[in-house]
């Protein structure tokens, strides 16, 4: 008969394994010092963008990213308590929540990850955090997009309204010489 603790590290590294294969990122963050209802608003904070955060010995983390073949400098984020944030949609809004609690509970630390292949480092979280988010980014390709084309609409129809003018001109100049 297996043991539960068994059981329980088969059914982890099975999880972990599905997280790290199907999450474009994952972010490391030290979290020592940090009480559970503290870190319960920050799970729910990052659920809410669609992220998770997994917490477990390091031994089994390591082994884990040694085994999902991550780049093995990920291995040297991972000192005392360590969390995993795993990243699937929004990582500028999850660098976001990262940084701002990180703000508020100085005992933790964003030590470091990947996203989509690259390796990140401490400072690229703020880096991620400045970036504005993508219902921002969309409306400011929208009005770079829209002056170039409200010149061009309004400079066509400049061209239309000299045009009616010169054949106004035109005719009312017919119409004296008619008389």
């Amino acid at each position: 008969m297996k043991k539960v603790s068994d059981i329980f590290k088969k059914l982890a590294d099975e999880r972990l394994q599905k997280d790290l294969s199907s999450s474009s990122g994952l972010f490391l963050v030290g979290c020592s010092g940090i009480s559970s209802a503290d870190l319960s608003i920050l799970r729910r904070d990052l659920d809410s963008l669609g992220s998770r955060m997994f917490v477990t010995k390091n031994s089994f983390m390591s082994a884990a990213l040694k085994k999902a073949e991550k780049d093995p400098l990920l291995l040297n984020f991972i000192d005392g308590p360590t969390a995993l944030v795993f990243v699937s949609e929004d990582p500028v809004g999850i660098a976001k929540v990262m940084t701002n609690f990180v703000k508020s509970h100085e005992s933790m630390k964003l030590r470091g990850g990947y996203l989509r292949d690259r390796l990140l480092q401490a400072q690229d979280f703020k880096v991620l955090a400045s970036i504005p988010s993508r219902q921002v980014l969309y409306q400011q390709i929208a009005v770079a997009c829209n002056g170039p084309l409200s010149k061009l609409a309004t400079s066509l129809n400049q061209i239309v309204v000299k045009l009616c003018y010169a054949l106004k001109a035109v005719g009312e100049k017919k119409q004296k010489e008619t008389k």
